[in-house]
């Protein structure tokens, strides 16, 4: 015969990691991702950026503030100071629920400025954009 201490011991345990298991984990960092084309972006030209919001936290999260810069293209000789990112940074005020695809966002436009026409470094150059919440 087993002592009633020992199933109360055992029911404790039992009843802790059931507590444990059904609190979400920490919050991870809400992550941006670019879903629109803007490649073979033409001097002057200026292209929408859209995307999605994706929450891995097992918890909801809000942001107010959505920004991106370019920070680096495949071509030196093209650099991110001939692009222009217009509406950075954009409001967006979201309280994103838990998974993948969780927020569109769009309302950010990039384009390759006038100049680069006369750079033959800037003809299919890739930009690499940085976004960042707040």
């Amino acid at each position: 015969m087993i002592p009633l201490r020992w199933w109360g011991v055992v029911g404790a345990v039992v009843l802790l990691a059931l507590l444990l298991l059904s609190v979400p984990g920490p919050p991870g960092p809400l992550q941006v991702r670019q879903t629109g084309d803007v490649s073979d972006l033409m001097p002057g030209e200026r292209r929408e950026l859209v995307g999605v919001i994706d929450n891995p936290g097992g918890v909801p999260r809000t942001t107010s503030q959505l920004s991106a810069a370019v920070t680096g293209t495949s071509h030196p000789a093209c650099g991110p100071e001939f692009f222009v990112i217009e509406g950075s940074p954009l409001a967006v005020d979201l309280t994103v629920p838990p998974g993948p695809d969780q927020a569109a966002w769009s309302g950010l436009l990039i384009a390759l400025l006038p100049e680069a026409a006369a750079r033959e470094a800037c003809q299919g150059v890739e930009a690499t954009i940085d976004y960042a919440l707040r």
